[in-house]
């Protein structure tokens, strides 16, 4: 099945730019581990994970409460704490590990309810790197993308563990809280390029799509459903024979239901690397 609004989809997808070319930027990496975030007269401490995962520590064990991400000089993560959803930018200050900025509340409508700070607990155990400038044209294949990755739809809060298969099929694993088994096909594709969904051709690209099909009862959909995404961040992978390939780490997409009629975007998606 081809996708005849291409044109129209591919809109919603422009203003997610892939951030490839940097120079001189703190890496993602250097912003690994234990933080504490001071937002009026509250102090709590906070665990950054290389996937982009965030945890907190109680008695019994670490919970994770939101996610985090870095591009140029801004960092942006989200908490949920007690129900309670806060969204934070903060600006990165010359190249150091000293962030502020300001909170939102509220998922759909976030709004301003104050300032804060983030501040390293131990500084010295950050490893400290500088991005160097990466071609922006690089086209990825099947090999870079397959894998394990954490899916959210950030107008639900919905979290899906996905695996992605070299075969151009992908389905979905248990998380703790669900038992819903998802699974569809993906592929890479380009902005020349028209989506066809039932093409068995491996297709290399800087974009992806998943799709779900409601005739294979699956109890997520009531219609046909394609994440579209744009790759927006790339890491390395290391073998033990000091072997490095490149693979894609995080994604930003829309989900478009109903494409196979009148698509409808009213919602959007992020996936990240999932690592044991």
């Amino acid at each position: 099945m081809k996708l005849r609004q291409f044109s129209f989809i591919m809109t919603a997808l422009k203003y997610r730019n892939m951030n490839l070319l940097m120079s001189s930027k703190l890496a993602r990496d250097s912003f690994v581990g234990s933080w504490f975030v001071r937002e009026n007269n509250r102090k709590q401490m906070i665990h950054l994970k290389p996937q982009g995962m965030i945890y907190k520590s109680s008695i019994k064990n670490s919970d994770y409460i939101g996610y985090w991400e870095t591009k140029d000089d801004f960092f942006y993560f989200n908490l949920r704490d007690k129900n309670i959803e806060k969204k934070y930018y903060g600006k990165i200050f010359n190249n150091t590990l000293n962030i502020s900025g300001h909170v939102c509340e509220g998922i759909t409508s976030p709004y301003y309810i104050n300032n804060f700070t983030m501040t390293p607990v131990f500084k010295q155990f950050h490893k400290i790197s500088f991005m160097n400038e990466t071609d922006t044209t690089t086209y990825l294949n099947q090999h870079n993308v397959t894998g394990k990755w954490l899916l959210e739809n950030t107008h639900t809060n919905k979290l899906y563990l996905l695996e992605l298969h070299l075969n151009n099929t992908w389905n979905s694993m248990n998380l703790n809280y669900t038992n819903k088994k998802l699974h569809g096909k993906w592929n890479l594709f380009n902005e020349t390029n028209e989506i066809n969904t039932n093409s068995a051709i491996k297709s290399n690209g800087k974009n992806i799509w998943l799709n779900i099909r409601k005739e294979q009862d699956q109890s997520y959909v009531t219609y046909d459903i394609i994440f579209l995404g744009k790759i927006v961040q790339l890491g390395n992978m290391y073998y033990e024979n000091d072997d490095k390939i490149i693979i894609s780490s995080k994604i930003n997409g829309s989900v478009v239901y109903g494409f196979d009629m009148e698509p409808e975007i009213s919602e959007t998606f992020y996936m990240k690397r999932w690592y044991n």
